[in-house]
Order: structure tokens, then C-alpha cells, then sequence
């Protein structure tokens, strides 16, 4: 017998119970010496406690199921293992200072490329780089194990005269990883590409050179000075 079977036959009895105990409460007050008008007065006075008993009993039915729909939704599976899937959207700053709370966690970040692509010897299509905070006030950066295929997003690496592409990287983040020597790193999942690096050149300023053009005039000039007046004392 299933359960939908199991609830059914639990109503029926339920009702056909209700029913013995308005016959019974009928039954009672006949033999209390409750005097009644007439037979249409009984019938009513029935049909009463009969629509009173159905009414407890459909409540208690009502009640018993909800009950049990919310004991059904409540059991623990004692072989459901702990789920690591909340995503930390972070930065490479709060990571760096992170606890061991956060080992083993998802999370996101974005950084600015800098530095070299390193092929990763004991991971087969693997490679490192490096990112950066992209926050000024922060001077941050985390290693990430990327896909060999991720590399091709990356159009410029960070240094002087030049802005590495910016990237978002989700995946998981270890504060000590024990497959590569206990290093902080991130092991990632996805790499989307979020700007394009660019690189700049600097520009020849001639009035950034004027203060030092006049103070090598005014040098030239006492010198010639001092030179016209020791000539004058011989």
C-alpha cells in the first residue's frame, strides 16, 4: 500500500468515527431527558452535530498532512556531504589576508595581468599568472592555475608603460595549497575576459625641462661674472 492509499483510508476512518460519535452524542442526549418538539427537531439537531464532527475531522486530516509534508521536507540524509558551492565575490586584497575559513572555498575576483605566463610542470595544460589588484590603494597579487587555452585572452602582461588585460577568474582558493608547496593560489574554473590591456608611451614635455634650462642660464651667467671681475682686479 502506498501513501496516497495510506492517507484515503485514514480519512474514511476518521469520518466514519466522527459519525459514530454524533450518533453517540445523539444518543446521549435522548436518554438525558432532553424533551424535543417534534421529529424535525431531532433530524436538525443530527444533522448539526453530524456537520460538526466532519468539519473536526477534515480539520484534523488537514493538519495531519501538513504536518507530515513538513516532517517529510525536514528529514536529514545523513549521506549528504557539505556543500562547498557559495560563491565569495572577492578581491585579491582580502584574499591575501584571508583565514583558513576560506580554504577550500568558491570564489570570484578580478585582477589585472601581470608578470609571465609559467607552464605548470606538474599540472598536464596548465600554466600560472599572476594577477593584481586593480584597487590603487591596494598593492596585492595572487598566483592563479589557469587552462593553457585561458592564455590566449590575455593580449598584454602589467609593467612599466603598460596596462595588463583585466580578467575575472572564478575557482576555488587555497591558503596553503598541498599540491603546489603550501603556496597561497587560485585554481581556476573560468576566466572571462573583462578589458583589453593597452600600453602607453610617454610624451616629450618641454615645460617640465624650464626650470632646469633657467637655473642653467643663471649658472652660465655667474660664471661669466665672476670671471670679468677677477679680470677687472688685475
Amino acid at each position: 500500500m502506498n501513501r496516497m492509499q495510506e492517507k484515503a483510508l485514514n480519512a474514511r476512518r476518521r469520518v466514519h468515527m466522527a459519525r459514530l460519535f454524533a450518533a453517540h452524542l445523539f444518543s446521549r442526549t435522548q436518554m438525558g431527558g432532553m424533551r424535543l418538539a417534534s421529529l424535525p427537531l431531532q433530524r436538525a439537531l443530527l444533522a448539526s452535530l453530524l456537520a460538526v464532527a466532519l468539519a473536526l475531522a477534515l480539520a484534523v486530516q488537514t493538519a495531519w498532512a501538513d504536518d507530515e509534508s513538513s516532517s517529510d521536507d525536514n528529514v536529514v540524509n545523513a549521506r549528504q556531504t557539505a556543500d562547498n558551492s557559495f560563491l565569495y565575490d572577492t578581491s585579491i586584497y582580502e584574499l591575501t589576508q584571508a583565514d583558513a575559513t576560506y580554504q577550500g572555498s568558491t570564489v570570484q575576483i578580478v585582477g589585472e595581468v601581470v608578470g609571465d605566463v609559467i607552464r605548470a610542470e606538474e599540472d598536464e595544460g596548465k600554466r600560472w599568472i599572476t594577477l593584481e589588484a586593480i584597487e590603487e590603494e591596494y598593492e596585492s597579487s595572487i598566483s592563479v592555475l589557469v587552462d593553457e587555452s585561458a592564455v590566449n585572452l590575455i593580449d598584454t602582461f602589467g609593467g612599466y608603460n603598460r596596462k595588463g588585460t583585466t580578467l575575472q577568474v572564478r575557482g576555488t582558493f587555497y591558503l596553503a595549497c598541498l599540491s603546489h608547496e603550501g603556496i597561497l593560489d587560485i585554481h581556476a574554473e573560468s576566466v572571462t575576459l573583462v578589458a583589453r590591456g593597452s600600453t602607453t608611451t610617454d610624451e616629450f614635455d618641454l615645460k617640465m625641462f624650464v626650470p632646469a634650462i633657467i637655473f642653467c642660464a643663471i649658472g652660465v651667467l655667474v660664471m661669466l661674472l665672476y670671471r670679468y671681475l677677477r679680470e677687472r682686479e688685475r
